[in-house]
Order: C-alpha cells, then structure tokens, then sequence
C-alpha cells in the first residue's frame, strides 16, 4: 500500500491527475488514510470538480470524524459549493476538542463570514487577533469583511496593519490599492504603485488591482493590456475575462468582448457572470436569438441574485417587443430587487428630519444621475437647469458619475448647490441625501449604466421620481411618479401604464440644447438620394435592418449611410455590412462611416445624408433631435411602450408629426415620397431647423415651467407636520 501511495504522490506532483486520482480511490477503498482523503479532494477542486468535491468530504468525514486536516480542507471546498451549514457544523465539532486551534477559528470566521453572520465573524476575528497581533490570516479575514460591509476606512486600518507586520504582503498591497480606487484616491494608490518593486509589480492580484485603478482612471487601454496578460496567464480565473472584455467595451468595442467572453467560458463553463456578459455582448450585437438561449439555458430571468443582474436584465429587455408578458417579468425583477433591498435599508431617511413648511422659502429640487457630462441625459438636462425660476426653486445637483467634461461643467454652473456621491456607497448617500432636506428628488438613470437607482430605496426624500435616461418604467415602490408626455404613455402595455403614477409632462418631456453654435446645415454635393441613420449599432436590430432594407428596395437609386462610434472595430463593420448584405442590400449601397472625434464634427457629417430612419423596437432621441436641428427629416415609427415612441414625441412637439409612421408600410411609404423630392437643399435644412427653433422641441423655458408646476402640485400634497 505504501508504494501505491509514492507513485500517487509523485503522479501528482508531476501532473499525472487520471493516474493519481485512480491510485487515491484504491487506498481508500483499502481503509481509512486521512492524508489520502485531503489530497484526492484538492485534486478534484484543482480540477473544479466541486460537487465531487463535496460528495468526497461528506464521505470521508463520516468515516474519519476526527480528523482536522481532513475538516479544514472540507471547509475550504463547502465555502466554495455554497455548503455553509456543513461546515459550521464540522468546525464547531472540531472546535469542541480544540477550542483554542487558531487555524479552526479562522475557518469558521470565513464561513460565518460566507453565510452572512457578519457580526459573529468579526468577533471570531478580532478575539483571534487581540490574543495574537501578528495573525496576518485573521487581519486579512477582517479587512476583507469590513470591505465587504463597505466600512473602507476599517478594512485599511486591517491591511495597514499587515504591512507593519510584513511590508512585502502583497495581497495586502493589492486589496489596500483597490480600496484606494474605490474612494477615489487616485494620487494615494498611484504613490503606493510607485512604491512597489519589480518583483510585487508581478504578482497577480496586485497586476490585477493596478488594471482596475486604470480602468476607473479611464485609461483602458493600459488595462486592456494587463488584463490579456492575466487571462493568459491564469485562464481558469474569470474575473480576468470578464475585466478584459469590460476594458475592451469601454473603449467601444462590441465583437472582441464578445470573443474574448468565450474563450473564457472555455476554460470556466460554468460561470454565471461570464455567461451573463455573454448575453449582454450578443444584445449589443443585435443577436438578440442567441442571447434568449443563454438566457433560458441559465435561468437568468427567474434567478435574479444581484444589482448587476437585474440592471442588465431590465436594460436588455428592452430590444424585445414591449408585450405584457414580459413587463409582468420586468415587474416581478423589480418587485423581488427592492425587497431584498430594503431589508438592507434604513430607511425612509426623509421622516427622521423636519420637513419644512413649503411657503416662504424656495422649493429645493435634486438631480441625481451618473451622466451628468456629454451624455444624453447630460444635454437634455441642461436646458431645464438653464431655465429653472432661482427665485422660487433651489437647485441641487447630485452626481455619482466618473465622467468629467465641458458639459459637466455647464451642468454645474446652473446648479445652486453640487454633491457628489460617486465614491459613496448607497447607504451613505442616501443619508447625505437625505440632510439637504429636498423636497423632490428627481432620479435620471433606470437601470442605465452607473446608476444609483439603489440610492431611492432609503427613501432620502418626501418626493421621488424618474425621468429622462430609461425609457421604461423601473416598477419600484420607492418612486413616486414617472415623468413623461402624452405621446410616450399612449403606446405603454396595461402592466406598465399601472406601474407607476405617469405624470404628464404638456408639450413634450425633452428640450434639445445645441450647446452652443451649431454648423450651418449644408448638403454636400452628391447625385444620389441618402437614407441614414447615426444611431449605435446596438439598435440595428434585425426588424431594424428587414425595415431599412424594404425602404432600399423603393427606392433603388438610394445609398444608405451608417455611423457608430463602434465602426472604429474592422471586425464591427464587417459584421454590419455582412448583416445587411444578408438582408438584401447591396454592398455598394451602403456606406459606413468611421468615428469622428467632437461634436461639431460629427454633426457636420449630416451633409452626407437627406433622411434619417429611425430603428425600431428601440429608437433614437439625441440622434432624432441632432438630425432634425441639421435639417434632416428623421422617419420614425409609433412604436410600443416609451421606448418605441421617443422619436415619435420629438417629431410631435416639433410640428413634424408628417413623418411617424404606425406600421412599417407606412414608414417605407414616408421614406419614399421624400426621396421622391430629390437630395435635400440647405436651403430646406436650414427652414426646418428655423421650424425646430420655433417648436417647443428647443423651449426650455416651457419644460421648465411644465416640471415647475408639476413639483409644486406634488410637494403640496406632502404634510409637513
């Protein structure tokens, strides 16, 4: 038997797992060896085999309930499975022979820590800790579940103290670095980079941490580098993968994150994240088939875990057809996010301080978004700050974006008062929040990137609403109206026009600011007709493309022009040209255009295209105000739900309700009988940009009011007392 157990020792030492794992299972179908127990089930965690894993552990341990080798390795594969229960009861079982074995009491920290018994570790840890200070495992433990709890400060204080114990930690060095970039302490982490030696700058988890320090700086194309280099290093990590296509999409890329997710799904199969960042990639590329398989092969619509999820599945949902099944679901997503919320929450934080009586002093209204800079909540916003009455309304902006630019700081200056939240938790937020004592808060993101829609929650204010940046109901309880206008709610489904109060907003809920002086709305010379369209690829569905096409097709002397800032990617251009293509257009008739950096220069682009076409199920808004304001008529159809109308309320309020369509004949018909004219004039462009200025599309001053009378109706139905 001991030369069975040589040559499996050494089998698994030289990588030989089949021989080795084969030996293993002999000698303990030949008794009871412990040593022999551990190793076969770190191979088979080696191997990602958890299940087996933990079939193994529960076998062996019946038969050697006393070893603690054998009960400490369990503990390390059930933390992994999820298997909390059976680990607190073997560790509390070895614990009562040896109540003192400090390597035990650490495992049973991070168990209880794993099972959400928060307190009880801590105190694990800190009585572990105060009887020996240089325990570098139990102040690591503790510094991880104070991040966690998203107490930084005393997760630093753990990790500095690991440093005065040893200098050279560096998964110490790592986690301080990343707790630094969450604060925003940019110049403290990059000192901290600056002091590492050659040697730490190699190690993984601080290679790792610096790439997330550039990505938050926004330099990710550094972090793209890292990044690769760490998924090929350590390719059975995902988190790598899933960074690297992060970094890659920021930088607008939509086929290499793509790729690059399922290259990591072959080395991590069974990841939910990475097959979540999968379906998001393929949504992006309008391969809306594949991503419902993803889907219902991993029960992502009925198994909603976290934020993250449910922001991607609201956000996804809306290149679907808007039926009542799915806003059911949509509903049902919400309703089960907020609860688990809330039980997390404080609030409602509002009640804790004294309302104000209202009479007499300025109302005070709250802007919360992550988009405030050259975004297009940003410049939509910017004509309502712009506008607002200084004398009867008092002016916060409250901003939890990364993002700084021109706009951002127009946006600011016609605010009375700016908070920023972006490195504060929800919790803490909300509390801040909560002490400007508003009486409407007024959040512009959904379930859009960066949002901190979690904020609303603790319910910092007597008054909450959504408006302007999600172009669908959020369905939570914490928001008290959703502002929009009557053309948005007459296309809603029975679920979502009872999801919230809809508070109507006369005139049209959107006023597009130019933003200074625009290009003269010219035409360049060309003997061709152009359709066009300048929204992101994302939103060339293939109803999108079937629809463009069929225009195409009546109009046979038409060129069509696309642009997306995702055309600087070879292979996105590729792709898009071989789609269309498919659907029976021409290569010689379509016409991609590379980005462009600035916002003049793209819009002069506008002189290469006669008529817009709006893509459906989810169309434009910036891209149906810029084309109009450069004297381009944009053909839209009156789709379903608010995100199949925004368009069609643009053109409404702007006097130019000509050009929405209610079926797809319709808008091929509209299409046609204005190529039937003939390439646009500048003389025509500039007659409908002087048309636009005149509509309340470009009246500010009215939107303003609208929204005015609408907080004070609400904020007069809040009791003070």
């Amino acid at each position: 038997m001991e030369d069975i157990k040589t040559k499996a020792l050494q089998a698994h030492s030289e990588g030989r797992l089949v021989e080795a794992e084969f030996s293993y299972r002999i000698l303990l179908e030949q008794g009871d060896d412990p040593d022999v127990a551990v190793n076969l089930g770190a191979l088979l965690r080696s191997q990602r085999r958890l299940r087996e894993g933990s079939s193994h552990y529960h076998r062996c341990l019946k038969r050697m309930p006393g070893q603690r080798k054998l009960i400490l390795n369990a503990c390390n594969c059930w933390r992994e499975t999820g298997e909390s229960a059976a680990a607190l009861h073997w560790l509390r079982h070895a614990l009562n022979a040896e109540p003192t074995d400090t390597e035990l009491r650490e495992s049973l920290a991070e168990t209880l820590a794993m099972a959400g018994e928060t307190a009880e570790a801590i105190v694990v840890y800190e009585a572990i800790v105060q009887s020996d200070t240089s325990r570098i495992q139990s102040w690591m433990g503790l510094g991880l579940i104070h991040a966690r709890a998203e107490k930084l400060e005393e997760s630093k204080d753990c990790y500095r103290k690991v440093l005065s114990i040893n200098p050279d930690q560096p998964h110490a060095k790592a986690n301080l670095l990343t707790i630094l970039k969450q604060q925003g302490e940019f110049q403290a982490a990059q000192t901290l980079v600056d002091s590492l030696s050659k040697f730490q700058q190699k190690h993984p988890d601080i290679r790792k941490a610096v790439a997330d320090l550039r990505m938050a700086e926004g330099d990710c194309v550094t972090a793209s580098h890292i990044l690769a280099e760490l998924a090929g290093d350590s390719p059975g990590k995902p988190e790598h993968w899933l960074n690297w296509a992060a970094s890659l999409k920021s930088l607008k890329f939509t086929v290499a994150p793509a790729l690059i997710l399922k290259r990591g799904l072959q080395y991590n199969p069974n990841d939910n994240n990475l097959w979540l960042a999968l379906e998001q990639a393929l949504c992006e590329m309008c391969n809306l088939e594949a991503a419902r398989k993803i889907c219902a092969f991993r029960g992502f619509d009925t198994d909603i875990k976290s934020s993250e999820q449910l922001f991607n599945r609201q956000f996804l949902s809306l290149s679907q057809t808007q039926s009542d099944e799915l806003c059911e679901r949509r509903l049902e997503w919400a309703k089960h996010w907020e609860d688990g919320q809330k039980k997390k929450s404080y609030g409602p934080l509002w009640p804790d301080l004294l309302l104000e009586p209202h009479t007499g002093r300025r109302l005070r209204i709250g802007y919360l978004s992550a988009d405030f800079c050259n975004h297009p909540v940003g410049r939509f916003l910017l004509p309502i700050l712009k506008n607002h009455d200084c004398n009867d309304f008092e002016i916060w902006g409250i901003n939890c974006g990364h993002h700084h630019d021109w706009v951002s700081e127009h946006l600011k200056e016609h605010c009375d008062h700016w908070l920023d939240c972006k490195f504060h938790n929800d919790a803490l937020s909300a509390r801040l929040i909560a002490d400007l004592r508003l009486d409407v808060l007024v959040e512009l993101g959904g379930y859009t990137s960066g949002s901190r829609i979690g904020i609303l929650v603790h319910r910092p204010a007597p008054i909450q609403l959504s408006y302007l940046g999600f172009p669908a109901p959020t369905y939570l309880k914490c928001i008290d109206g959703w502002l929009g206008d009557k053309v948005l709610f007459d296309g809603l489904s029975q679920v979502d026009n009872k999801a919230h109060r809809l508070i109507n907003i006369e005139g049209g809920y959107m006023v597009f600011d130019p933003c200074g002086t625009l290009p003269l709305p010219v035409r360049e010379p060309c003997e061709r007709f152009r359709f066009g369209s300048f929204n992101h690829a994302r939103k060339l569905s293939d109803a999108s493309i079937d629809l463009f096409c069929a225009v195409m097709s009546s109009c046979p002397n038409a060129e069509l022009i696309l642009k997306s800032i995702s055309f600087h990617e070879a292979a996105e251009k590729n792709r898009i040209r071989s789609r269309f293509k498919k659907a029976g257009l021409a290569t010689d008739r379509l016409i991609l255009l590379d980005w462009i950096e600035g916002g003049i220069n793209h819009l002069q682009l506008y002189r290469h295209m006669d008529v817009a076409l709006d893509p459906i199920p989810y169309g434009g808004a910036t891209t149906t105000a810029e084309a109009m304001w450069m004297g381009v008529p944009v053909v839209s159809m009156r789709g379903e739900g608010m995100v199949g109308r925004l368009s069609a309320s643009l053109l409404h309020y702007a006097g130019c309700e000509r050009w929405v369509a209610n079926n797809n004949d319709q808008f091929v018909n509209i299409a046609k009988n204005l190529e039937s004219q003939g390439p646009r004039t500048s003389k025509k462009r500039l007659q409908l940009r002087k048309i636009l200025e005149r509509s309340k599309l470009a009246d500010g001053a009215r939107l303003s009011s609208e929204l005015e009378k609408i907080y004070k109706t609400l904020r007069q139905d809040i009791n003070p007392y």
